[in-house]
């Protein structure tokens, strides 16, 4: 309440000084301004300076951190001090018309800035890097995800804001105080100068001998501070704060500033800031941590010789070096003289390279291994046909809630927003119904002892599907490429690929391949002989950074989104619901279109290859008629986004199975294979993330993958695996099952071995001959950090930065499963150094190793995708 008061009552005597004469008018609110921008000039660097520390606190050693942490201001304390000449009280009013056109600008942008940062980092977890920003303003489904934080900013506005109109007099006065001793050995010296100069002087009749308070090097400078700076003067602006009152004190009327005492605690405590200053090692680190936010949209990221920085690594590492993929691609007879979208590479004219996996010398090989004997027992029965194809990419799926079981952290996290871990009896039976569908597709034992209702009501759909599944990336539309096109994502920020060579072909384009070969005819009722139809769906927009360019790339022409079901030409327009969230409709929206689907295929002899992209499980969460059930036991901290969250994931439950359903329907679901796999996980239940926007922490990469089919039995995958195996498998299953007609089965074997994922259906190979299976995820959003495992030890995992701004992360998630703890350091050789002495050699040679290759297949990545990281050059 002091506060407000305080506010009101200077509120009150500045509307009581509009009142005097205009030119009153006008300098009581130029002192205002000099003072209210100047603080939020002030209160803007700092904030956001202590956010930038503590956002990276455990990534230096603490002795670094208390050595140099002091040096991490240098940058805004320059900035301020310069500021602050610009602020004070100028001699004319065209003087203080120009500081006012610096200051005022400078002050409310960084104020924007560290309010926008606060925001993102409340939400996600996570600095912006501002280099990346501007791929946001130019999109508008971007613009409207940048809105979601809106309420966060304006509380960080809102509190800058009172903190620079509420301290702004204390602040401009300690300010100019402080700029006052500083400048003094400089007038001294000048004093000294001007006295041994003044016989001269005098003897030539020049330069007039002034006060010695105006003879400063620089009259617009120095001269104000030393004659009649406001800090020194009872002005109206100064008149309620005495901090440096000319007499303050009864035994010394000089100001406190022009004291022996304070003099030399502030010079002295400024020296030593300088000495440090100077004495700090030239790391780049240490300057990263040293950034002044309006420099970080200028000097953000650094340029690198190498993607990975690779100093640390020890000398030896050689086997890679020369080796490259990319070769001229394979004579095959039954390749048309026109290839067509996704085999590019092979027109003649074009003498193009393309990816050889034969050449890869990170790739190992399964398909020369047995089928997996479930899959052969199947197969020998006659029971498995696939006619139709249903790829189901689930936006936000964490491996541990598909389906959720008893023993996962989520339960933990759920029973600890209950008093005493208690969760009661109808939110437990509520929690083991909450995803039926999923336990039904995976036959996973969820571990929930009483009898659930439909939890136990039937036997597993059957398939096979992945305990310890990683993402090729935790941004949606870099995923897509893993999962439809057997491909690594671009290692670039947000979606470039649409622009890029994608280096294999994509589903879609493959299933056109197979439908162009001679034997292939609509005119037949075996199945196995028809052409396929490839249709894209989602119920949410398409706009959102170019993806309605990159679906096309993906080889999708016919396609379901928000924009094409909201048309008044749609065939069941309207929507039957609202819009429930920033990005569309719920996806029940596509119901009537996936049995249209259906119908179209069967009719016109068509086999169909449909993937849904669902929606509803992304931020914030929606459902409608905003139908949620209580799960979480209080609404505190993330709890509520949390319990949104689990509703979210119900309600796509409920949808999988309202799918199981139509298939059922249409009576194509003993002949349908069904491929679910998430885009990417989410640690919200982890660390509040509500996206996995730079954020690398594991909760964002685990995510499930299934391949469903009734006529399959239940097998469960151990190994641990990636969604890039996804395209093989599916293509491998069509094979082997006979639902290939018997010429074309040729062409998918040749196309089957261009992919350098390994196929589920076989045993996985983790390590041959010392060759170990890496596993890349490219971080949301591409260019900032790079994951890696190996499947050989996929407990170990490091995130790699590929910019100077970022840190190096490992984990041992035998340890640490739920990665509450992870090792963070600016530089390999920390890592390094902190590793040696919690672990053994062995783990040393590991993260060398992992690096090495990360270097290495970076630069490969740049090469498949034809792309340049460096903007002055042209892409190929």
């Amino acid at each position: 309440m002091k506060g407000v008061k305080a506010l009101l009552f200077m509120t009150g005597e500045r509307l009581a000084e509009v009142f005097r004469s205009p030119g009153q008018t006008l300098d009581a609110f130029s002192n205002f301004a000099r003072c209210y921008f100047y603080a939020l000039a002030f209160w803007s660097l700092i904030t956001a300076k202590l956010l930038h520390l503590y956002a990276h606190l455990y990534s230096l050693p603490g002795s670094q951190f208390v050595i140099w942490g002091i040096t991490f201001f240098f940058q805004d304390v320059a900035m301020l001090l310069f500021l602050r000449i610009i602020a004070q009280r100028g001699r004319t009013r065209p003087l203080a018309a120009l500081g006012a056109l610096v200051l005022i600008p400078f002050s409310l942008i960084v104020s924007g800035m560290a309010a926008a940062n606060f925001s993102v980092y409340v939400f996600t977890g996570a600095e912006i890097h501002w280099k990346q920003a501007k791929s946001f303003t130019n999109d508008a489904a971007a613009i409207r995800t940048l809105l979601t934080g809106l309420t966060g900013f304006l509380v960080g506005e809102a509190i800058i804001v009172a903190a620079a109109i509420l301290t702004g007099r204390f602040v401009h006065r300690v300010a100019g105080g402080l700029l006052h001793v500083l400048a003094w050995p400089l007038r001294w010296l000048f004093g000294r100068v001007s006295t041994c100069l003044s016989p001269l002087r005098s003897r030539l009749n020049i330069f007039p001998i002034r006060n010695q308070y105006k003879d400063l090097p620089d009259p617009e400078v120095y001269e104000r501070i030393a004659l009649e700076d406001d800090y020194l003067n009872d002005t109206p602006d100064d008149e309620s704060d005495d901090a440096y009152d000319a007499h303050s004190s009864k035994w010394d009327s000089r100001p406190i500033t022009d004291r022996p005492l304070p003099r030399v605690l502030i010079l002295g405590a400024f020296s030593l800031f300088l000495l440090l200053r100077i004495l700090r090692p030239p790391d780049s680190v240490l300057l990263f941590l040293s950034g002044t936010l309006p420099l970080t949209t200028v000097f953000q990221g650094g340029h690198r010789g190498s993607p990975v920085d690779i100093s640390g690594v020890p000398l030896g590492y050689s086997y890679l070096d020369g080796a490259e993929t990319l070769h001229p691609p394979p004579k095959w007879s039954w390749m048309p003289k026109d290839p067509g979208p996704g085999f590019r590479d092979w027109e003649p004219e074009t003498h193009a390279l393309h990816y050889d996996g034969a050449k890869n010398p990170l790739h190992i090989s399964n398909l020369q291994e047995p089928l997996l004997k479930p899959v052969q027992k199947a197969i020998a029965d006659n029971n498995l046909k696939i006619k139709h194809v249903v790829l189901l990419k689930l936006e936000s799926a964490r491996a541990d809630i598909f389906p959720l079981r008893n023993d996962s952290f989520m339960r933990e996290r759920i029973a600890g927003s209950y008093q005493d871990n208690q969760i009661p009896e109808d939110v437990l039976e509520r929690i083991a119904n909450l995803t039926p569908t999923a336990n039904y597709l995976t036959g996973f034992d969820t571990g929930f002892g009483q009898d659930n209702g439909i939890q136990r009501s039937r036997k597993a759909y059957g398939g096979l599907s992945a305990r310890n599944a990683y993402t090729t990336s935790t941004y949606t539309l870099k995923s897509l490429e893993g999962t439809l096109c057997g491909v690594s994502p671009l290692v670039a920020d947000l979606n470039r690929e649409f622009e890029h060579h994608i280096y294999q072909p994509c589903m879609p384009q493959v299933f056109d391949m197979l439908s162009r070969q001679p034997e292939i005819t609509n005119k037949t009722d075996d199945f196995t002989l028809w052409p396929w139809h490839s249709i894209w769906m989602q119920s949410v927009t398409e706009t959102y950074d170019n993806q309605d360019k990159l679906t096309p790339k993906l080889g999708y022409f016919d396609k379901q989104t928000k924009e094409t079901i909201e048309h008044p030409d749609a065939k069941h327009f309207p929507p039957k619901t609202e819009e429930v969230n920033y990005y569309g409709y719920a996806d029940t929206e596509l119901k009537e279109y996936i049995r249209d689907a259906i119908d179209d295929a069967e009719s016109n002899h068509e086999r169909l290859f449909l993937t849904h992209l669902t929606g509803t499980t992304h931020h914030p969460w929606g459902l409608p008629n905003n139908a949620y059930e209580q799960i979480m036991g209080s609404n505190k901290g993330h709890n509520e986004d949390l319990n949104r969250y689990l509703n979210t994931i119900g309600f796509v439950d409920g949808w999988l199975q309202t799918i199981l359903d139509i298939l059922e329907e249409k009576g194509v679901a003993d002949e349908t294979l069904l491929v679910m796999a998430g885009d990417h996980g989410l640690s919200l239940p982890n660390d509040g993330g509500i996206t996995p926007y730079d954020n690398p922490h594991v909760g964002n990469f685990q995510v499930p993958i299934v391949f469903a089919h009734p006529k399959l039995p239940p097998i469960e995958i151990k190994a641990p695996v990636s969604s890039i195996q996804i395209v093989p498998s599916i293509i491998d299953l069509l094979i082997e099952s006979s639902s290939i007609p018997k010429d074309t089965s040729n062409v998918a074997r040749d196309i089957r071995s261009l992919y350098e994922g390994q196929s589920l259906i076989r045993p996985l190979i983790q390590e041959r001959d010392g060759k170990k299976d890496w596993q890349f995820t490219v971080m949301n959003t591409g260019g900032t950090w790079l994951s890696v495992r190996s499947a050989a030890r996929p407990e170990l995992r490091l995130v790699i930065p590929l910019i100077n701004d970022v840190e190096w992360r490992f984990s041992d998630l035998t340890k640490d499963p739920n990665e509450d703890k992870p090792i963070m350091r600016f530089n390999l050789a920390d890592m390094a150094h902190t590793l040696q002495k919690k672990y053994d050699d062995e783990i040393l040679r590991w993260l060398f190793d992992a690096v090495y290759v990360a270097n290495w297949w970076v630069k490969e990545n740049w090469d498949r995708y034809g792309y340049n990281p460096h903007p002055k050059h042209h892409d190929r």
